[in-house]
C-alpha cells in the first residue's frame, strides 16, 4: 500500500519505549486520586501515581493490546504494559495507534494468554509528521469529546429523574406488580433457518438489555426478518416497552428507543394504561428492591409468580400523570443523547481507520466532523 507524502513506516519500538507495569494488590491499594490502569474494566484508585499523565496503557495480561487513556497521573497496573517515552510522538495518536492495531495475535504465552513487549517491537506503524499527528487527534478528539459531554448529560438527567420518581413513589401505597402489569414473553426464531435471521428488524437478547446505555435500547447485536416477526414468537413491542432479564444476568431492565421482539430469557411491558417513564423506573425499582432483599441468597431467576411479590407504586390517575410530566421528558432527552452517542461512535469507528493509515486526510475528515458534530 502507498502512504501519503511525508509520511513513514516505522517499528513500533521506534515509535514509543513499553515498559510492563507494576504490582499493586488489592490489599495494598489506598484511597487517593490517581487511577489504577488495568487490563480489565476497572482498577479502582490508589494515593500513588509513579507515571507522569498524559499517558497511555495497554492490555498484558487480558484484553491483548487494548489501550487505556489518562490525561492525569496514574498507576500502571502489571496486567498492563505502558508508554514510557513517546519519542516526541503525539500522545493521543499514540493512543488511536493501539485502538486501531489489533495485537491480539502476537500472543505470547503458552497456556495464559499475555503480551510481550518483544513481540510486537516490529510491528510496522505508518507514521505522519507530528503536526498531521496532532492533526488527526484533534479530529478524533473532537468527536471524543462530544460522546463524553452527551454522556455526562445523560448521566445528570438519569439522576434527576429517578429522584424525580423516588419522591413521588414514596408517598403512595404498594401493589403487587402482577395486579398492576402484564408482562409479555419474548420468542427465538429457530436458528435453523436462515431465513428468519440477519434482516433489519432488531430483537434483543439478555446482553442487548444489560449492555444498554442508560437502559436505552437503540439497536441489537443480531437482527430478524419480517418473516420472523410474522411467523414466529419473536414479536416486537412498541418503542418505550421495558424489557427485563429474566435468566443469566437477572434483573437487568433497559426501555426500547425503536421496536424490537426480544428473547424468551426476558419478560417485556408495554405502555398503556402506564405511561413510558413511570413504566420504566417502577420496573427498574422493583428489580433493584428485589435484588436487595435477596443479597446472600439466590436470586437466579424470574418467573411469573416473582411478579406476584414484586411491589409496584398505587399511583392514582392524578399522581401517574404528573410524575409522567416530570421525567417524560428527562428520559427523552437521555434517549436522544443515547442515539446520538450511537451515530458519533459509528462515525469515529469509520474514520479511525482511514485517518490512521491516510487513505483519509483531515481536510476531508474535517468535512465529516462538520454534519456529525
Amino acid at each position: 500500500m502507498t502512504i501519503p507524502q511525508g509520511w513513514r513506516i516505522m517499528p513500533l519500538s521506534e515509535i514509543v519505549s513499553i515498559q510492563r507495569g507494576f504490582d499493586l494488590p488489592h490489599q495494598a491499594r489506598r484511597p487517593g486520586p490517581f487511577p489504577v490502569l488495568t487490563s480489565g474494566d476497572t482498577g479502582g484508585f490508589h494515593d500513588e501515581g509513579p507515571i507522569k499523565g498524559p499517558g497511555v496503557t495497554i492490555g498484558r495480561a487480558t484484553n491483548l493490546g487494548q489501550p487505556k487513556w489518562s490525561d492525569g497521573d496514574f498507576w500502571p497496573h502489571n496486567t498492563t504494559m505502558f508508554v514510557k517515552d513517546f519519542m516526541g510522538n503525539e500522545p493521543r495518536w499514540v493512543f488511536h495507534f493501539f485502538e486501531n492495531t489489533d495485537l491480539a495475535g502476537y500472543d505470547s504465552g503458552s497456556v495464559q494468554p499475555m503480551l510481550n513487549r518483544n513481540y510486537i517491537a516490529h510491528v510496522p506503524v505508518f507514521v505522519p509528521p507530528i503536526a498531521e499527528q496532532r492533526a488527526i487527534a484533534e479530529v478524533l478528539g473532537a468527536l471524543d469529546d462530544k460522546i463524553a459531554a452527551n454522556t455526562k448529560l445523560a448521566s445528570t438527567a438519569s439522576d434527576l429523574a429517578g429522584l424525580a420518581y423516588d419522591r413521588m413513589a414514596s408517598q403512595l401505597e404498594s401493589l403487587p406488580m402482577s395486579t398492576v402489569l402484564k408482562p409479555v414473553l419474548g420468542g427465538t426464531p429457530p436458528r435453523s433457518r436462515g431465513d428468519l435471521w440477519m434482516g433489519d428488524r432488531l430483537w434483543a437478547s439478555a446482553k442487548d438489555i444489560t449492555g444498554a446505555d442508560f437502559g436505552v435500547v437503540t439497536d441489537t447485536d443480531e437482527k430478524i426478518t419480517d418473516l420472523a416477526v410474522t411467523t414466529t414468537k419473536a414479536k416486537p413491542l412498541p418503542t418505550g416497552s421495558v424489557i427485563l432479564t429474566a435468566r443469566g444476568t437477572v434483573g437487568a431492565v433497559a426501555r426500547l428507543a425503536e421496536p424490537a421482539s426480544f428473547n424468551q430469557s426476558c419478560y417485556g411491558f408495554v405502555p398503556g394504561a402506564v405511561p413510558p417513564g413511570v413504566l420504566y423506573f417502577s420496573v427498574l425499582r422493583a428489580t433493584q428492591r428485589a435484588k436487595e432483599i435477596a443479597h446472600g441468597s439466590v436470586f437466579d431467576t424470574i418467573t411469573m409468580k416473582t411478579f406476584d411479590h414484586l411491589v409496584f407504586p398505587n399511583f392514582d390517575n392524578e399522581a401517574l400523570a404528573s410524575t409522567e410530566r416530570h421525567i417524560g421528558p428527562v428520559l427523552a432527552a437521555i434517549t436522544a443523547r443515547v442515539m446520538e452517542n450511537a451515530k458519533l461512535a459509528a462515525t469515529r469507528d469509520a474514520l479511525l481507520p482511514q485517518l490512521m493509515s491516510g487513505r483519509l486526510r483531515v481536510r476531508d475528515a474535517e468535512k465529516v466532523l462538520e454534519d456529525a458534530v
